[in-house]
């Protein structure tokens, strides 16, 4: 989360990387404590399935291109 606030920058100022680490810990112990492990889990998979689906679609295309690309002799 941190580089994509940065603009890509792999190295961020401190303060923002420990307000993303602060903020996505107290989401997570706020689930913990108000729904348990399940909400928690349930969190987990609703971010983490649509990078899911980005990266099969990378890797889709790059089988396209790898077809397409010619074979040398």
């Amino acid at each position: 989360m941190d580089n994509i606030t940065a603009g890509g920058k792999l190295d961020a100022p401190v303060a923002q990387r420990v307000f993303w680490c602060l903020l996505s810990g107290m989401v997570a112990v706020a689930l913990m404590l108000g729904s348990g492990l399940g909400s928690l889990q349930a969190m987990t998979i609703c971010v983490g399935l649509p990078f899911a689906v980005v990266l099969l679609l990378m890797c889709a295309g790059l089988l396209k291109g790898l077809r397409e690309e010619p074979v040398p002799d």
